[in-house]
């Protein structure tokens, strides 16, 4: 019999920078919302990747957390699947979904991103289904998936974008992420699963390198703080729209189950809140940070877009995300420039 009193929750991505910034604030949580009007004791945290969460603080020796524990598989095992997210007596089980394969790396490799990105996320959402079997209702599923779905067309570029806007990626990974939302949405309709779809903008100050088109975003200040002169190879004046770690995390756990699922209706998708940065905006938010953090900063030097690093050479995503739902739901809404940087500043560099 299993105890409704307490839950089973599972990061799905738990090694990435934001599945094990989540993961840090999920061991923070004696409780956790299954409904609006309902908490129940979090019992057993699930971090699952196909590599070790280093940044996880609970795996750590002396920091070590009884209900946390970790699997290596791939999400695209159905056995794995299915062990991963068996109740174990728990009466519910919160299944976040953060793992994939980035846009320039789906790019690079067409297979490989089907594979993470879409059959990889409908094996997640079989597996969620079947649990409305053993538990008696669907389970909470909370899918991350990106701005990049939207059509870089002429109308979402002179438009703020919503979740209501004309999906069709120009590139695979917004594809492959367009086609989960669909299914979250559909799945939630049939009943399956209680689907919430957290869309995430660029979420910049991610340590080291990543083949991103929105890299640039982010290498601006976390070269130049490092003390690295940056080679910037996009213009320095189109706005982008970013988003901050700390608080796309805290909307995830907010949308998992504070959320009234009445109140999402149909489309399941929540545009997280984001702001539209100019790398300008952010090099001279950098050099702010810099000077008050007492930070002798790199320089920066433009270069054409053909020696960017990155796979996608070109902005092809829509500058602008309106972030009403969000706000209408109650979600946080602080994405802040320089709190943004600060963090990077105080969780990478001053260790």
């Amino acid at each position: 019999m299993e105890d409704l009193t307490l839950a089973k929750v599972v990061v799905i991505g738990a090694a990435g920078l934001v599945g094990a910034r989540l993961s840090n604030q999920l061991v923070e949580l004696e409780k956790i919302h299954v409904r609006p009007d309902k908490e129940v004791a979090v019992g057993k945290i699930v971090l699952f990747d196909t590599i070790y969460p280093q940044g996880v603080s609970a795996l750590k020796e002396g920091e070590k957390d009884a209900r946390v524990t970790f699997v290596q598989g791939n999400l695209t095992s159905k056995a794995t699947m299915q062990t991963t997210l068996d109740p174990e007596g728990f009466g519910h089980v919160i299944v976040f979904h953060l793992a994939a394969l980035l846009s320039g790396y789906a790019e690079q490799n067409f297979d490989l991103g089907m594979e993470v990105n879409l059959f990889g996320a409908i094996n997640v959402m079989e597996c969620v289904r079947a649990l409305k079997e053993k538990l008696g209702i669907p389970q909470l599923y909370i899918y991350a998936s990106t701005d990049y779905v939207a059509c870089f067309n002429d109308f979402n570029k002179s438009h703020p974008v919503t979740e209501e806007s004309f999906r069709l990626s120009p590139v695979s990974y917004g594809v492959q992420k367009a086609c989960g939302e669909l299914l979250v949405c559909d799945y939630t309709r049939r009943g399956f699963l209680d689907g919430r779809v957290a869309r995430l903008s660029a979420v910049i100050g991610r340590p080291g390198w990543s083949n991103s088109i929105s890299y640039p975003y982010t290498g601006i200040f976390t070269q130049t703080l490092e003390g690295k002169d940056y080679e910037v190879p996009l213009p320095m004046d189109v706005p982008y729209p970013c988003s901050s770690l700390n608080n796309n995390v805290a909307c995830m756990i907010a949308l998992a189950g504070k959320v009234d699922t009445e109140m999402l209706g149909h489309n399941r998708v929540v545009q997280i809140p984001a702001k539209s940065f100019t790398l300008q905006d952010i090099w001279e938010a950098a050099k702010e940070v810099a000077l008050e953090e007492g930070i002798k900063i790199g320089t920066i030097k433009q270069v054409a877009s053909s020696g960017g690093t990155t796979t996608v050479k070109e902005i092809n995503v829509c500058p602008v995300v309106d972030c009403t739902k969000a706000q209408t739901l109650g979600l946080p809404m602080n994405v802040d420039i320089k709190s943004i940087i600060r963090d990077y500043v105080r969780t990478y560099l001053r260790l």
